[in-house]
């Protein structure tokens, strides 16, 4: 049935034992009454502003591991600089990043290496320790090629590898240097190449044994090695 505007049915509502007929005025009324004892809570609540996210709840987006060397690069570089453990204890450690791993951090400049170090062998109990260590040690380490200077740093790109596993592979094997790093042992030499640091593999396994001290002709130990690159 339609209700026409000349005659309105307003229903009976229960408030408690007693039916209150609904009316606009009546219920305007005591909507600003309600409201007018809410201010007090209200004001309270929107001062006290929202509440601060815990450790825990900054962990749901880790910061890339990249983004943590960079950091430490301009940590190493600024006036006052934190000591190691302080800029590792300054950073929640995300679930994800509690594992031990082997790691390089890669410093490049116009696309060529100006610093790398790391270790094919977990040296950390986590990831975010490990990539500020092996960045730190790579600008005070680093002797094959000149000290990074100050001025450089906007220049510089980082990138950090963590090593998710090494396989031994024959010499004959398909390799894929732009997903895949290498690393060649002889005796008492070896030598790692990093994914992307070469594009052949051919190349990649030459220039690997070279930088190793390996002759290109005499046979060594290959290792494939697979990695979670941050760039």
């Amino acid at each position: 049935m339609k209700c026409t505007g000349a005659h309105k049915h307003y229903p009976q509502l229960k408030r408690g034992a007693t039916e209150l007929p609904y009316h606009p005025v009546f219920w305007r009324i005591a909507l600003q009454i309600r409201a007018t004892s809410l201010l007090p809570l209200l004001t309270i609540l929107s001062a006290s502003g929202p509440p601060a996210l815990s450790r825990s709840e900054t962990n749901d987006k880790p910061i890339p591991l990249n983004k943590i060397a960079e950091a430490t690069l301009l940590n190493h570089f600024s006036d006052h600089p934190k000591s190691i453990n302080q800029l590792v204890e300054s950073y929640a450690i995300p679930n994800i990043y509690k594992q031990s791993k082997g790691l390089f951090v890669t410093l490049s400049k116009n696309g060529k290496t100006r610093a790398c170090w790391g270790s094919v062998q977990p040296q950390e109990g986590n990831l975010i320790a490990a990539s500020i260590i092996a960045c730190e040690e790579a600008l005070s380490k680093e002797y094959r090629y000149p000290p990074i200077r100050k001025n450089e740093i906007n220049q510089l790109k980082c990138q950090v590898t963590v090593i998710e596993k090494i396989e031994a592979v024959g010499a004959h094997a398909s390799l894929s240097p732009l997903v895949d790093g290498l690393m060649v042992r002889s005796g008492a030499k070896a030598a790692v190449l990093l994914p992307g640091e070469a594009s052949d593999p051919h190349y990649q396994v030459m220039q690997c044994k070279l930088k190793a001290g390996i002759n290109p002709q005499d046979p060594c130990q290959i290792y494939r090695m697979r990695a979670h690159v941050f760039r």
